[in-house]
């Protein structure tokens, strides 16, 4: 004989009490039934945050509203707020009157950049650089690096406005790439314009610089020859690391005083020169090492096959090319930043784009260089470098 039923056999299970109740979804609301179901699994003490872990909209939301944050770090850049900040503390009051700011803004411009961990505040009030800012946002010092960010907020943050345009037509948003106008023939003819965007590249560079003066073998080579050098940043740390070597820097004569006024600051003018060229126009002037530092992704693979070839022309036997770039390396397994300043050149020129390293490689080898060697720097930037055959002589010291 079968026991008798309980009377809460038939019942529902109970309820996980620490889920807030909610609405029965009408039967066969398939869509409802789901989003209330994952409402209560999020709602849950128990299984919220475990679910949250893995299904958290938060980043997204985040990634989507960057330009908020980065607006605030651009304008403090482009306002000078750290450049004020580096001579002494200041209130908000004073920063207000300094830089002509509305007393409505004042408090959540610098509370974010305070959150971002940019600026610090005593208890007075008064604000401070963290280091960082200190070291890398403050115009007066070698290490600025706020020059990237004054070309972003100017010129590239407008700019990426124009990516959906750029997936619809492959045509670049910069208007000196519009009709038959060709980018640096427009960006050169206004020397305003060329001092900021020259500024931007030591920006880009300055870091890449340094790990270059210290990770390629420059200890073989006594002359150089940086193709669009811009105010400087390469040979500047190669020449600081290596007191034997010198340099020079090949570019347009529009970039001669801004080139030679970034060196001078350094004292470096007896070692590091200045000769104006077209590297489309003729050969390349002849050097032990030639580099190419965010050159080449401005053009078609064909140009920069050709260039790599007048490069190996121009090094004598037993001499080098190198290139830097945001090149993707197939070897990572995250290459964004490498994406992105692929679609940003994009956006400027219009043949422009990153390739990878392997492309780069392969371009070498087809030139004739060999020992060709690949190599992360920071960030996306990459190295790609390699030897003409044969042995260095010596007979070109007097550079």
């Amino acid at each position: 004989m079968a026991p008798p039923k309980s009377p809460t056999d038939d019942r529902a299970p109970a309820p996980d009490p620490t889920t807030p109740d909610v609405l029965d979804p009408a039967p066969g609301s398939g869509d409802l039934r789901r989003e209330l179901l994952l409402m209560k699994a999020f709602q849950s003490r128990i299984a919220g945050p475990l679910l949250r872990r893995f299904a958290d909209p938060q980043q997204i939301l985040e990634t989507g509203m960057a330009f908020w944050p980065s607006r605030v770090v651009l304008t403090a850049v482009e306002l000078g707020v750290f450049t004020e900040l580096a001579v002494r503390p200041l209130s908000q009051q004073e920063l207000m009157d300094r830089l002509n700011w509305h007393p409505r803004a004042a408090g959540p411009f610098l509370n974010a950049l305070v959150d971002m961990s940019l600026l610090r505040r005593d208890r007075a009030g008064r604000y401070t650089n963290s280091r960082q800012a200190a070291l890398f946002l403050d115009r007066a010092k070698p290490s600025y690096i706020g020059g990237l960010m004054e070309l972003s907020s100017t010129r590239l943050y407008d700019l990426w406005s124009g990516l959906g345009d750029l997936l619809r037509t492959g045509k670049p948003g910069a208007e000196e790439e519009q009709g038959e106008s060709e980018f640096f023939s427009t960006l050169y003819g206004d020397q305003t314009a060329l001092r900021k965007f020259l500024a931007g590249m030591t920006g880009i560079s300055t870091g890449e610089a340094m790990l270059i003066a210290a990770r390629f073998p420059w200890k073989r080579f006594r002359t150089f020859l940086d193709v669009g050098a811009a105010q400087g940043a390469l040979p500047v740390r190669v020449a600081l690391t290596h007191a034997h070597i010198r340099g020079v820097s090949y570019d347009l004569p529009a970039v001669q005083p801004i080139f030679e006024e970034y060196v001078e600051s350094f004292g470096l003018g007896d070692r590091i020169r200045f000769t104006s060229g077209d590297m489309f126009a003729g050969p390349l002037p002849s050097a032990d090492v030639i580099s190419f530092g965010h050159v080449l992704h401005g053009y078609s693979e064909t140009v920069r096959r050709e260039l790599i070839a007048k490069a190996y022309t121009a090094v004598p036997p037993g001499g080098a090319l190198l290139v830097y770039d945001a090149m993707t390396d197939p070897a990572r397994k995250q290459n964004l930043i490498s994406s992105l300043s692929s679609l940003n050149i994009m956006l400027e020129m219009r043949e422009g784009f990153e390739a990878t390293t392997t492309q780069c490689a392969d371009w070498f080898r087809d030139a004739g260089f060999v020992n060709i060697k690949k190599r992360h720097l920071i960030g996306p930037t990459s190295m790609v470098y390699g030897r003409r055959p044969g042995s260095l002589s010596r007979s070109n010291d007097g550079y």
